[in-house]
């Protein structure tokens, strides 16, 4: 029974061979088994071997490959022979896996493609409408086009040019004007009088363009206010840097100006080094009066900066008046219609792209829609779907059968990947179980015929083997909280998973007390235990011996169904205040259980100090165990239980433990101080948290009385009743609504109080009762076969 509480001792292990014989130690490895293989990383002078591992990769892939292929067939897959061509095989069975899912996807898709294919229409129409929309614009805007180009197709290119600049120079006065705005900085104000000079040249050029397919207007005229209004701007960029160069000589001038106000203000405090200070007020004088100039300078060039802007607005204002005139002298209002509508033909072109390939891939989904809701057609595919799911179960069981046959050598490479080279010998290292150190030692001797050299070695403090932990086939589905949920237990402490297997399905079934729920709870997880595996497995483990707890307690309560049995050894609901005693007791007993293990884990690993003398040790369990026998001599009576001689007494094993920490610190070497904060931590956990810890388990009486509740809620739904009675049940079977609302009534508090149960349970078990003594900060013992997934 020991090895099922506590991790088994280990020895780390060094074999040493020749290179020629490293084959041969894998194999024997392999063949013993019950060894834990780590890289010898300490180890000088060896390297991680340079060897080809054809087994294991091909079993790597076929292990994927299957993966793959349980996600689409359901089952476990055997096979009677092996694949010829194994690399052939994946291939061909990630095709099929590829091809049932797609199948998989348009099957499910049927099912709902009438409603799919009534919102792709509706879609459709959209699109459609839109598209007729842009047609229609753009069948006027052609024939506007077209009209003006049979009359004169020379108009339409000056028509374009003239659209084009009329919209530049409005949108050149429209970023001066946002200029001027008081919000904008100098640096946006750069930016913007940039992106307006090349803007001005953009129409300098559509202006000349025009003025080579026309003689009528002064386009010379406006060219050369153009070349005004651009030169402006770049006078006027010429005094935003120097601003800014200015404001950055400002912000330097600034930082000395404060940093010698500092510097005043510690000279002060200083007599010695105000003589040094005063001679340097000089100085300081010239950097305020710079300062000042350069401040009065930046406003002088806000003013210029600003007026001169407002100027380049009015020479852009009569440029566009000037434009205008020319415009309605050139060309007529329907040449102007007409090069906008050559603009907008281009934009609506752009704009019915994205809409034509939408329309495109709706309908190539309505036509495949359409398919799905023809059952013919949907049979087809299933029967397809069956076919090659037949074959990937032909191939996954030849695959399977490789997998099994080269599982062996795959092992071994392994393994041989583990074995580090020297220059002249190989080193496997690794951990091996003590009461199979001899074995191991003789075993390979025996196998390599005496060329081999094994070194034993009991770990140091310092080390972490791993934790090699042998469960009874009754716990190992527990083993989902205890291992992989909360963590492993290292070498040093007591793996509590035998202990959870019993105390976690109790509080379950308390909360949970029904003989109906609790058997069909119990029912389900047998059904997971048996017909699934892994993490899923265990759960189903957890949920059968929940499920027969709760079946004991629904005796217990005389409850199954909701419907009261006449006889019961504890009602929730007539006696909640025994049943909240019978709570905290459980809670009392748990809890004084951590202590005792904490105590056990503490003298495992050699701190008999804190075993004895400090919190969840020796003194601890004195002192909750007396406080707690004085409460139940008292009948929890507060007044009666606070001045028993007992619980008094109890104050003297809780003050050794408060000054424990002290006590270490000194010892350690630090003082007393040092261990101060941890004692007034220790007091507040030794009574504020006990307390409440204790109280905490109220809720395996309140959750029991809740599941009451729901049972006074279906009487008074069914049969008007607070109760179900055998009496009252039959009126319940033969009114139709009442059987219906007891069924759901039933379905939902199996659901919804059945998680809430669970995972109350859960929350006791790692928080009340894990956290005072269990690390988890071990790693598991894999056994040379656990290298490499099965």
């Amino acid at each position: 029974m020991v090895l099922t509480l506590k991790p088994e001792g280990l020895l780390e292990f060094y074999a040493y061979t020749t290179k020629t014989g490293k084959n041969l130690l894998a194999s024997a490895l392999v063949e013993f088994d019950e060894i834990h293989l780590e890289l010898p990383l300490e180890l000088p002078g060896v390297s991680p071997p340079k060897a080809e591992t054809p087994n294991l990769r091909l079993y790597e892939e076929i292990v994927k490959a299957l993966e793959r292929a349980s996600s689409v067939q359901k089952r476990i897959f055997t096979g009677s022979s092996p694949s010829d061509n194994p690399e052939e095989d994946i291939k061909r069975l990630d095709e099929l896996v590829g091809k049932a899912i797609s199948l998989e996807k348009q099957i499910n898709l049927s099912k709902k493609a009438k409603k799919i294919v009534s919102e792709r229409k509706k879609r459709l129409s959209e699109v459609e409408s839109e598209l007729s929309d842009v047609e229609e614009k753009l069948r006027r805007y052609y024939a506007t086009a077209l009209e003006t180009v049979s009359k004169d197709p020379s108009k339409m290119k000056i028509a374009r040019l003239i659209v084009e600049a009329d919209s530049e120079i409005l949108r050149s006065l429209s970023l001066l004007n946002a200029s001027l705005d008081k919000s904008t900085s100098m640096d946006d104000m750069k930016i913007i009088l940039n992106n307006v000079i090349r803007t001005t040249d953009n129409i300098k050029g559509k202006l000349r363009k025009i003025s080579e397919s026309i003689a009528e207007g002064n386009l010379d005229l406006l060219i050369s206010k153009t070349e005004d209004i651009e030169n402006s701007l770049k006078d006027i960029i010429s005094s935003v840097g120097e601003y800014l160069t200015l404001s950055g000589k400002f912000s330097q001038l600034e930082s000395l100006e404060k940093m010698w106000e500092r510097i005043s203000d510690v000279s002060k405090r200083m007599p010695e080094i105000q003589l040094m200070i005063s001679e340097q007020v000089p100085t300081v004088r010239r950097i305020s009066q710079e300062k000042e100039e350069v401040a009065r300078r930046m406003n002088e060039l806000v003013d210029i900066i600003r007026t001169k802007v407002k100027s380049s607005v009015d020479q852009m204002d009569s440029l566009y008046r000037s434009f205008r005139e020319l415009r309605e002298c050139v060309v007529s209002v329907d040449v102007l219609i007409a090069g906008e509508a050559e603009k907008s033909i281009y934009e609506m072109l752009e704009k019915s792209q994205p809409l034509l390939a939408e329309r495109e891939k709706v309908e190539l989904e309505l036509s495949e829609l359409s398919k799905l809701m023809d059952k013919e057609h949907v049979d087809k595919l299933k029967k397809e779907l069956e076919n090659i799911k037949r074959e990937i179960s032909e191939v996954a069981s030849r695959l399977y059968k490789t997998k099994e046959v080269i599982r062996h050598k795959a092992v071994e490479e392994k393994v041989s990947l583990m074995i580090y080279e020297g220059s002249d010998i190989v080193v496997a290292h690794g951990w091996v179980p003590k009461s199979l150190a001899s074995s191991l030692k003789s075993h390979l001797e025996r196998s390599m015929g005496g060329l081999v050299a094994v070194e034993l070695e009991t770990p140091s403090r310092k080390e972490k083997p791993p934790s090699r932990v042998k469960l009874p086939k009754m716990a190992l589905p527990v083993s989902l909280l205890t291992h992989k949920l909360y963590g492993f237990p290292n070498i040093k402490e007591i793996d509590p998973t035998v202990i959870t297997s019993f105390l976690f399905p109790l509080m379950f079934g308390m909360m949970f007390g029904d003989m109906g729920h609790g058997a069909l709870v119990a029912i389900f997880g047998l059904f997971l235990l048996l017909k699934t595996k892994g993490s899923l497995r265990d759960l189903g483990g957890i949920l059968l011996y929940s499920g027969i707890f709760a079946t004991i307690f629904g005796y217990l309560y005389g409850a199954a169904f909701f419907v009261e049995l006449g006889t019961h050894v504890l009602s929730p609901i007539k006696e909640p205040t025994r049943l909240f005693g019978i709570a905290l007791l459980i809670g009392a007993f748990e809890i004084l259980l951590a202590f005792i293990i904490r105590t056990i884990n503490k003298i495992l690993s050699g701190d008999k100090f804190a075993a004895f003398m400090e919190y969840g040790g020796v003194l601890t369990i004195a002192m909750y165990s007396g406080a707690v026998y004085a409460a139940i001599r008292n009948g929890a009576d507060v007044m009666k239980t606070v001045s028993d001689p007992l619980f008094q007494a109890m104050v003297i094993p809780l003050l050794i433990t408060g000054v424990a920490p002290m006590l270490r610190s000194m010892m350690e070497g630090h003082g007393i101080l040092h261990g101060m904060p941890e004692m007034v931590s220790t007091f507040i956990e030794s009574t504020l948290a006990l307390f409440s810890n204790s109280l905490s388990f109220i809720r395996l009486a309140a959750f029991a009385v809740a599941h009451e509740t729901f049972g006074v809620l279906a009487g008074m739904f069914t049969v008007g009743s607070t109760s179900i009675t055998p009496e009252n049940l039959m009126h319940l079977l033969t009114n139709p609504i009442s059987l219906v609302t007891f069924i759901f009534i039933n379905i939902a508090v199996i659901g919804l109080e059945g998680l809430l149960s669970f995972i109350q349970a859960m929350r006791l078990t790692f928080y009340e009762f894990f956290t005072k003594f269990y690390s988890a900060n071990g790693r598991p013992f894999l056994r040379v076969r656990e290298l490499i997934s099965s």
